[in-house]
């Protein structure tokens, strides 16, 4: 999930979620994970695809503030596969996958059918 998209939910709705209240695994600052589906991206280590946003839910709605739905549509995070594990640490770039090992080749192409 974007920081961002945490700071404009407080901006156009008044509900202040943090970090740990939008249950995502990773936030991050200053890049935009919706280009980032079907594309192999890497987080520290961790080689990742982007599969599809993650779009808020109910069950979140439930356990934070009405009105979160509306407010995050669109801008609720991206889910992602782990291609390659590794350390992702505080303060790692989100960048393109320098490498791409062929076994991940495969799985883009399977995927793209």
């Amino acid at each position: 999930m974007e920081y961002e998209a945490l700071d404009a939910l407080t901006r156009e709705t008044g509900i202040e979620l943090s970090p740990a209240e939008c249950r995502r695994n990773v936030v991050c600052r200053g890049v935009r994970l919706n280009p980032l589906v079907g594309a192999t991206f890497q987080v520290g280590e961790t080689v990742l695809l982007g599969l599809r946003l993650s779009e808020p839910c109910a069950r979140l709605e439930q356990l934070t503030r009405p009105g979160l739905i509306r407010g995050l549509i669109h801008r609720g995070g991206l889910r992602a596969e782990i291609l390659q594990g590794g350390l992702i640490r505080v303060g790692d770039a989100v960048h393109p996958a320098s490498a791409t090992p062929p076994d991940l080749l495969q799985t883009e192409r399977r995927s793209s059918r």
